[in-house]
């Protein structure tokens, strides 16, 4: 927890001060030592700024770094650390969790061929393919994909290949939604947190409570061989 706060903590000084001083600044080789130190800083964290608000107050969040510094800070760091682990493991994946919720009903209500089963995945069959060949939980399958977050942004693809994996070692939305088509067959799923990576999510890309969408062609089905 001391790890992020100090991570989300410094890179959001750094990213919101650096308009603010910026080159013409740098006088002295003191100068040049300080904005080396932030930039080090600012490449090695940054990923920290993604668990930030977008909306943060920067002149506060400014403000708390001084004060910290200066020994004035109005938060101990018991009250520092409770609020931190509250906010990111209690409100952050409540609020992904409603934001995951309120993406699944929009994607439901539109109908069509859109259809529901009792996990709460959301699939829509793009192509059947051969059901004769439709793999078990147990099989291997080959597969082209592309998973995006329910903002559009992708987070993992195929790239075009067809990629080999055992069923039962994907998410459970994904072993669920692949039986549902055959050989040769696509489909579109859409997941939910809790058949998905739930709220502990995947870093960095999968953040806690994240509905996922899917578009999978399932290009070989590759059975287990019971002894």
């Amino acid at each position: 927890m001391k790890k992020l706060i100090l991570t989300v903590a410094i890179a959001s000084v750094f990213a919101a001060c650096g308009s603010t001083g910026g080159a013409g600044s740098i006088k002295t080789d003191n100068d040049s030592l300080a904005y080396a130190i932030g930039v080090d800083l600012g490449r090695n964290i940054a990923p920290g700024i993604k668990q930030v608000d977008s909306t943060l107050n920067v002149d506060i969040l400014v403000a708390a770094f001084r004060d910290a510094i200066d020994g004035k800070a109005q938060m101990d760091e018991e009250a520092t650390t409770a609020f931190l682990r509250d906010y990111f493991m209690v409100r952050v994946p409540a609020k992904a969790k409603a934001a995951s919720e309120e993406f699944l009903a929009e994607v439901e209500a539109k109908g069509g061929n859109i259809k529901k089963t009792e996990s709460g995945l959301l699939y829509e069959v793009i192509l059947e393919g051969d059901k004769s060949l439709t793999p078990k939980i147990t099989d291997r399958v080959k597969a082209v994909y592309e998973g995006k977050l329910s903002n559009g942004d992708v987070f993992d693809s195929s790239k075009g290949e067809a990629i080999e994996f055992a069923l039962n070692g994907v998410i459970a939305g994904w072993g669920e939604g692949l039986q549902l088509i055959g050989k040769g067959g696509k489909i579109k799923l859409w997941i939910p947190s809790d058949i998905a990576y739930g709220p502990q999510g995947r870093a960095p890309k999968i953040g806690p409570n994240a509905a996922l969408e899917f578009e999978v062609e399932l290009v070989d089905v590759i059975p287990t061989t019971e002894k």
